[in-house]
C-alpha cells in the first residue's frame, strides 16, 4: 500500500487511484522489461520515447535527447539495428521534447512538445506541436496546440480524432479533451483549445493525458494514456494506463493501469522527485495476445515492456453506453 495515498481516506481521489495500483499488482500485465540501447550521443540521456514503427522497410523509434542537468532537448530518429540497439539518424529536431510518431495514409505525422527557451536557457513557454510529410526529409509544421498544453494526439479512423490536455480552470492539472475532424486543416489551435473534456476521467487531485490513440476493430477508440499524482515534496508519481472510447456516444470504459515504475525495477534517474515517472511513448500490438510498451523512466532511460495486450477485452465491446 502506498502511504501517502492511503493516509488520505476519504480525501482520496474520487477515482481511487490507490484501488488501480492494487488492481495492477494483483493481477501485473508486465511479462518481461529490457532497457534499449541508443547510439550516438555519449554523455547524454535518451528517454521519453516513441514506439517503434516500421517506415520504408525500416524500423525507427524517436526519442528526446538531453544532459542530465538539462531539459533543453533535441528529438532525434533512431534507427534499429538490433533487437534493443538503435543509431541516430540525421533526422533531428531541436527544442522538441517527448516526440510520438504516427503514419497516416503513408505519410509521417510526428508531434512533440516544443519549447521556448529564454536568453538565459531557462524554458518559459511550450505546447505541442505536428509536422507531417511523406518523409522525414520533408516534413512542415502543420498544428499548433495552445500555448502550454503538452499531450495533444491526433489518430484516423472514420475521422481525425483529437485528444487535447488543458490545464487550469476546470481541467485543475490536466483533463482530458476530445473532438474529432473531417480533415487535418480542420485542426487548428482555436479546434483543440475548444475540444469538451472526458467527464469524470480525473478529479482536481489526478491528472492524466491520452499518450497514443490506436483504432480498436469494433470502432472504438483505445486511449494509451498516464495518470499521475503528486505526493509530499512535490514527488511526482506516474503509471501507465488505458481506456476504451466511444466517438460515436462520447462515452469510456473505466480506466486501468497496465504498468508502472516498480515494473521495470532499478533505473537511474534524472532527479529523486522524478523516480517513479513512468512515460508511456507509445505500444506495438502483436497477434499473438501481446504487446509491446515503450516507455520512458524516471526521466533517464528508454525501456520496452512485453505485456498482455490490454485492448483485447475492449474489442470485445458493441459500444459504450450509460
Amino acid at each position: 500500500m502506498w502511504p501517502v495515498l492511503a493516509s488520505r481516506g476519504k480525501h482520496m481521489s474520487q477515482i481511487n487511484l490507490q484501488k488501480l495500483i492494487d488492481e495492477h499488482r494483483q493481477k501485473p500485465s508486465v511479462i518481461m522489461t529490457k532497457r534499449l540501447i541508443f547510439h550516438g550521443f555519449p554523455g547524454f540521456d535518451i528517454y521519453n520515447i516513441s514506439h517503434a514503427f516500421t517506415f520504408k522497410g525500416k524500423t525507427y523509434i524517436a526519442g528526446r535527447v538531453e544532459k542530465r542537468d538539462s531539459e533543453i532537448s533535441t528529438s532525434v530518429i533512431f534507427e534499429q539495428i538490433g533487437p534493443y540497439d538503435y543509431q541516430m539518424t540525421k533526422w533531428q529536431m531541436s527544442n522538441l521534447q517527448d516526440p510520438f510518431v504516427e503514419l497516416i495514409d503513408g505519410q509521417v505525422l510526428l508531434g512533440g512538445t516544443e519549447i521556448y527557451p529564454d536568453e538565459k536557457g531557462l524554458i518559459t513557454s511550450w505546447r505541442t506541436v505536428f509536422y507531417h510529410g511523406p518523409d522525414f526529409d520533408h516534413l512542415r509544421k502543420i498544428i499548433l496546440a495552445p500555448v502550454k498544453m503538452k499531450d495533444v494526439r491526433i489518430a484516423k479512423g472514420r475521422q481525425y480524432y483529437v485528444m487535447s490536455r488543458p490545464q487550469g480552470g476546470v481541467a485543475a492539472y490536466g483533463k482530458i479533451g476530445f473532438q474529432a475532424a473531417d480533415r487535418l486543416e480542420d485542426i487548428t489551435t482555436e479546434f483543440i483549445e475548444k475540444s469538451p473534456l472526458i467527464k469524470d476521467l480525473f478529479d482536481d487531485k489526478v491528472w492524466g493525458g491520452a499518450n497514443q490513440i490506436l483504432i480498436l476493430r469494433n470502432g472504438l477508440l483505445g486511449v494509451l494514456g498516464h495518470v499521475a499524482i503528486m505526493s509530499e515534496g512535490n514527488v511526482r508519481h506516474y503509471y501507465g494506463m488505458t481506456f476504451a472510447f466511444d466517438p460515436a456516444t462520447g462515452k469510456r470504459t473505466e480506466m486501468k493501469i497496465i504498468a508502472e515504475k516498480r515494473d521495470f525495477g532499478v533505473s537511474e534517474y534524472k532527479r529523486e522527485d522524478l523516480i517513479d515517472v513512468i512515460f508511456v511513448g507509445g505500444i506495438v500490438r502483436h497477434n499473438d495476445k501481446t504487446a509491446s510498451l515503450y516507455t520512458g523512466l524516471s526521466d533517464a532511460e528508454g525501456h520496452v515492456a512485453l505485456i498482455e495486450d490490454p485492448f483485447l477485452e475492449y474489442e470485445k465491446l458493441e459500444g459504450i453506453y450509460e
